[in-house]
């Protein structure tokens, strides 16, 4: 069965490219365009992953990840927080708000996998 990526992320170039890259690489993939769609449709759709951008409008990666980390039915999905380079202390700040693992965009599509492949043994 294939493993379900979740992608919540507000630009329609970078969820295009990352759909190709992950369904190629075997996984389903599903999407949101922002912070409540993406709570949303983890709720809905159970996925074994979530990229989660940090920088979107109405309510950010961080305060998602908390959210999601807060409750029973997504709080073991591992998150990946997906962040433009100029964002200072990311490590620390994915950390503090519960994420796994943080990736910087633009981002290795390579590294980003190999990140995914570890968190999803």
């Amino acid at each position: 069965m294939l493993k379900k990526i979740l992608l919540v992320e507000d630009e329609a170039d970078l969820i295009e490219v990352l759909k190709m890259r992950l369904e190629s690489s075997g996984y389903e993939f599903i999407s949101a365009m922002d912070g409540s769609q993406g709570i949303k449709k983890a709720l809905e759709e159970k996925p074994d992953l979530i990229l989660l951008d940090v920088i979107m409008p109405n309510m950010d990666g961080f305060e998602v990840c908390k959210r999601l980390k807060a409750d029973s039915q997504t709080k073991n999905i591992p998150i990946i927080l997906l962040t433009a380079a100029g964002l200072k202390d990311i490590e620390d700040k994915a950390r503090a708000c519960g994420a796994d693992l943080s990736a910087r965009k633009p981002y290795d599509s390579a590294d980003l996998l190999v990140k995914i492949k570890a968190l999803l043994k």
